[in-house]
């Protein structure tokens, strides 16, 4: 009996401790960057660059909001560009600052 009552214990203290670290459902900024991540105007290489970038968290982290103006220092190869414009383009403003190449 007393095993019965450390297992249902453990189970409910296990199963608690699980929920709180489940992740939530993803918010709208959330779906706007998964959306632009299957843009057809990003390439493979830059897709395959996306689960060691994980865009989506990190743009989340940043509080990126569909209504910014953001500046994007040196895009160089526009990985974050092809993100960002379609998640800003209703709303928000986009602009690039000049590339290290452009400059000599």
């Amino acid at each position: 009996m007393r095993l019965i009552a450390i297992t249902a214990i453990m189970l409910a203290t296990l199963s608690s401790a699980y929920a709180q670290f489940s992740r939530p459902a993803p918010g709208p900024i959330a779906l706007k960057i998964q959306a632009a991540m299957q843009s057809e105007v990003r390439s493979d290489a830059d897709r395959a660059r996306d689960e060691n970038r994980k865009p989506v968290e990190t743009l989340e982290f940043f509080g990126l909001k569909d209504d910014m103006r953001v500046l994007e220092l040196v895009p160089e190869g526009g990985w974050y560009t092809k993100i960002l414009a379609p998640v800003l383009a209703d709303k928000g403003q986009l602009y690039l600052a000049i590339g290290t190449r452009q400059l000599g």
